[in-house]
């Protein structure tokens, strides 16, 4: 009798259900990048005042924490697969909503939902990952990551070529977002099984009082190697968010650079994530996930002293490309160890890996609005070094004491 192909270790198991999460998430990001690209000047179009719009681009980064931990409870009640079909199916739902979004307040309720269904589907796609692979699960969360940013740069050349074709005829980019949201959908309901039912067993004698398990918020804050990676998402995501957005605006000021070489930067930048990202997947299934993690604070570390003490074309350029490598060579062992805290988390896996994702979103969400206010009173120099000597703090305080504990079982 021949083993059930979901338990056999050393290989990628499932490969179906770790296909439709990269297949998902490169139309996922494709779509969504093509909207984030477009809605902006859609909003222009509707007469908003660039304060207005600011608010449209930032409403997703807020609701995502707020959707993560419900989504957990649902993935633990209803399973990974409905989970993740409810996302997919909501954002494909938010796109035929943009047919409709003809004044400001409509537009801000599609934004709510796209956001929405980008922070539903985050635990989902972790679970299915978790539930479908042994030990590779570096390289699979690599090549989730790396369909994201195929997408993600696909999207920009999709979305200015469309529009300056049609004559800025949003209704027909909106139409081509639909259609690109509905192939999430179909690979999602081909490609990840249902869960099988287990046979229940009937003991012979009384099973003892079973104890009522804490919540998964507690859970998570009363294990140290989960309260650890809280802390890992939280300052992580602070420190490399800190100038999301700023980019731009740091090489406008600072150095005096074009939008042409701004975007030559950016052009450079996808190539490390892309090269990197592979590397760094297969560097956690060999030498183990966490010590990598660590990457992302030295990244932030380096790149905010190469900003400040090199404020030229060439000190913005490597600065940005330590940065991108620092992004893609945490993503796959983050993922990795998400997975890995769901797996062993039993039947509250849902909850435990929301929780830990949302604590990287806190973050992600946070540090921006930081980095404005330190730049704001104290000046550029102090925003950047505050950034440098959270990546140190994050490295010293937080990666080093997390190599040192075991994965939680």
């Amino acid at each position: 009798m021949s083993a059930p192909t979901g338990h056999r270790p050393g290989r990628v198991l499932g490969a179906h259900p770790v296909r439709a999460v990269v297949v998902e998430g490169f139309t996922t990001r494709l779509a969504f990048g093509v909207v984030t690209f477009a809605m902006p000047l859609y909003a222009r179009q509707l007469g908003m005042s660039l304060a207005e719009i600011g608010v449209l681009v930032a409403l997703k980064a807020l609701i995502e924490p707020a959707v993560k931990p419900f989504m957990g409870r649902a993935v633990d009640r209803w399973g990974a697969r409905r989970g993740y079909l409810t996302a997919v199916t909501v954002r494909l739902v938010a796109s035929v909503l943009l047919f409709t979004a003809t004044t400001p307040v409509s537009l801000y309720a599609v934004r709510l939902v796209q956001g929405a269904a980008s922070a539903a589907r985050d635990p989902a796609s972790i679970n299915v990952v978790a539930d479908s692979s042994e030990r590779k699960l570096g390289r699979a969360f690599s090549l989730s990551f790396g369909a994201k940013d195929l997408g993600a740069v696909s999207a920009g050349a999709l979305g200015g070529l469309l529009l300056s074709g049609s004559g800025n005829d949003f209704r027909l980019l909106w139409g081509l977002v639909a259609v690109i949201s509905l192939v999430p959908v179909v690979v999602i309901w081909l490609w990840v099984p249902r869960p099988e039912r287990k046979p229940a067993v009937v003991a012979a004698t009384a099973a003892p009082p079973r104890k009522a398990e804490p919540p998964a918020g507690s859970r998570v804050f009363h294990d140290r190697r989960l309260r650890l990676l809280c802390a890992l998402g939280l300052l992580a995501g602070v420190t490399a968010h800190m100038t999301h957005g700023l980019f731009p605006v740091i090489a406008t000021e600072v150095a005096g650079l074009s939008p042409g070489q701004i975007g030559a930067i950016y052009s450079a930048s996808v190539l490390v994530l892309i090269v990197v990202g592979p590397l760094a997947g297969l560097a956690a299934d060999r030498f183990g996930a966490a010590p990598l993690t660590g990457a992302r604070g030295l990244a932030n570390t380096l790149s905010s002293l190469l900003y400040l003490v090199f404020p030229t074309a060439g000190g913005l350029l490597a600065g940005r490309l330590v940065d991108d490598a620092g992004k893609a060579a945490f993503r796959p062992p983050w993922g990795s160890m998400l997975a890995q805290a769901a797996r062993g988390a039993g039947p509250r896996a849902g909850r435990v890996a929301a929780t830990l994702d949302t604590a990287l979103s806190v973050g992600e969400a946070c540090g921006p609005i930081i980095a404005t206010l330190l730049w704001d009173v104290w000046g550029l120099a102090a925003f950047l070094l505050a950034r440098a000597a959270l990546g140190i703090a994050t490295e010293l305080v937080v990666t080093r004491r997390l190599c040192r504990t075991a994965p939680a079982q």
